[in-house]
């Protein structure tokens, strides 16, 4: 009976990631980046190589890709690992540590990245010298951001939403396939919503595996897009509508703690 019950409670969670994982198949090292970024960012934090390969399992990961992952980030300096016995807990290096740091805020900010925009003029022969301003460029020597810069030497207007961007300038605030990306995260989040009903019964564990879903299949999204507000993408541009109804999910699914998460592998919770 425990083994069907089982069997069950996979498969139902199997239709709802696969909705996150059908319109592009993650990258391993990249999902268990979000992984440590969402259970494992406090600094004494150590996720443990079952709890790991439960999460990854209830994603669709092979161990076998995910040993490979893990190698991976290990050599690339994201994560270290010791012995417990006779598995291992994972954690993130201090560098690691430091890059999922610089990126969580852009990740879990439930508002727009920025809330006005300027469109900056420089001289055409030296544009490097709007190099460290938060946006996109436009041409050589045009940018649309959201931090003015304080010089005299270039034409600064303010961008409104009452006075949008022509279609050919926000056609070069966010690349095509960013543009997309965004659609495709649209069209699935609306799908998983339907799968998810009113009251679904999740278990603590795929609860975390659902969250890591959301915020790698978002972080793949909003790290690719410039910091500028929301008025300024371009048309077919569905960013606002992925960031609200993922946001939505978070606060519908709260985050769970790590040591909860390794009680339950350890106990077996039940639905």
């Amino acid at each position: 009976m425990r083994t069907k019950t089982a069997h069950m409670q996979t498969t139902s969670f199997t239709d709802i990631a696969r909705h996150l994982t059908d319109c592009g198949t993650p990258r391993v090292w990249s999902l268990l980046v979000a992984v440590f970024g969402e259970l494992a960012l406090d600094r004494d934090a150590r996720i443990s190589g079952s709890l790991l390969r439960h999460l990854t399992e209830q994603m669709g990961v092979k161990p076998e890709a995910m040993r490979v992952a893990l190698h991976r980030l290990r050599k690339d300096g994201w994560i270290e690992s010791a012995r417990t016995g006779r598995t291992s807990d994972y954690f993130l290096t201090p560098w690691g540590h430091a890059q999922s740091m610089q990126a969580s805020p852009r990740i879990y900010a439930a508002g727009p990245a920025a809330k006005s925009a300027w469109l900056v003029l420089s001289n055409p022969a030296n544009p490097a010298q709007l190099e460290a301003s938060p946006g996109a460029w436009v041409s050589s020597n045009v940018m649309i951001t959201s931090v003015p810069p304080e010089t005299e030497e270039v034409f600064t207007t303010p961008v409104t939403d009452t006075c949008p961007l022509p279609a050919w300038m926000s056609a070069r605030i966010c690349d095509a396939d960013t543009v997309r990306l965004s659609q495709d995260f649209a069209s699935a989040l609306h799908a998983l919503r339907a799968t998810l009903g009113s009251d679904p019964q999740l278990t603590s564990i795929e609860i975390a595996a659902l969250r890591v879903l959301l915020v790698h299949s978002w972080r793949r999204i909003i790290l690719k897009a410039p910091v500028l507000p929301d008025h300024v993408f371009p048309d077919g541009w569905r960013g606002v509508e992925c960031r609200v109804n993922v946001f939505n999910l978070l606060d519908q699914f709260p985050k769970q703690a790590l040591a909860s998460l390794e009680t339950a592998l350890v106990s077996g919770e039940p639905r």
